[in-house]
């Protein structure tokens, strides 16, 4: 594997890389077997709180778990809470997984939902399944294929992809900075980007990925600019259509006072 200077010998370049190192949350996953419902997982069925409404779409059908965050299971990242559980549900009963393209803020599909105290009693695994047995489910549309363990560690990442956020720091697009300072040799020293550093994968801060483009590319006066979470394709049995990538957002403010309301929700493929 090259290293950051490797791959970047000229200095202005490596030192402008350098200074958009950040931590994230990574994560990977584990078939470990039936998992508690308050364990870090991807799909199957997880923490709720009985204080809470089951999410359900506008066709009154249930929301399903794509995953859930036990940040005290976690090491802890910055800014981010350090107990409770974050859990980010879509709608299985749509093809397009509960996205708005024209206003992914719009949660019908979707929901972000916190509980800060996880010892208040949980609709148990039995009541969940009673509530989707209500609504059968005959299109496959399906994104864990499971429920896996989700494991975290905390690992470092650099701004080396298109996005928002690319722009924002950089003045340019992506694909124009490397022909900008790269030339002919502009595609080669990509692919020893995408070879050498971890710039894709599932995890919670840092930079997101796109197997398309960052739909905040188009929208004016951007606030939702963290990336809350990433679920990425996984070998394991984590699919998005075609080998793609579910990305979360939430703006600086929501994410302090822990208001996950307010959230963006993408998903493309290949």
């Amino acid at each position: 594997m090259k290293s950051l200077r490797e791959l970047f010998p000229n200095d202005d370049i490596y030192q402008a890389v350098q200074q958009t190192e950040v931590a994230v949350l990574a994560f990977s996953f584990k078939n470990a077997g039936p998992l508690s419902l308050t364990t870090s997982k991807a799909g199957g069925v997880g923490y709720f709180s009985k204080e809470l409404a089951y999410p359900t779409n506008l066709a009154g059908q249930p929301l399903s778990l794509l995953a859930q965050i036990n940040f005290e299971e976690m090491p802890h990242l910055a800014k981010y809470p350090k107990k409770g559980i974050l859990a980010f549900y879509i709608d299985l009963f749509d093809d397009l997984l509960g996205l708005d393209f024209d206003n992914p803020t719009n949660n019908k599909g979707f929901r972000v939902v916190y509980f800060e105290d996880i010892t208040k009693e949980s609709y148990t695994r039995e009541e969940m399944d009673d509530i989707f047995a209500e609504f059968p489910k005959e299109d496959d549309y399906c994104v864990v294929n499971g429920e896996f363990q989700m494991l975290g560690t905390i690992e470092p990442r650099y701004l080396v992809t298109d996005s928002y956020s690319f722009e924002k720091v950089y003045g340019t697009h992506f694909y124009e900075y490397m022909e900008t300072h790269f030339g002919d040799a502009a595609d080669d020293v990509s692919d020893a980007i995408y070879e050498n550093l971890a710039i894709a994968g599932s995890l919670m801060g840092g930079y997101p990925f796109f197997t398309q483009e960052d739909p905040r590319n188009y929208a004016e006066n951007v606030t939702h600019t963290e990336l809350l979470f990433q679920l990425d394709t996984d070998e394991i049995g984590i699919m998005w259509g075609d080998s793609g990538v579910g990305n979360f957002f939430i703006s600086k403010e929501d994410l302090a006072n822990r208001n996950f309301t307010n959230v963006l929700y993408n998903w493309d493929c290949y």
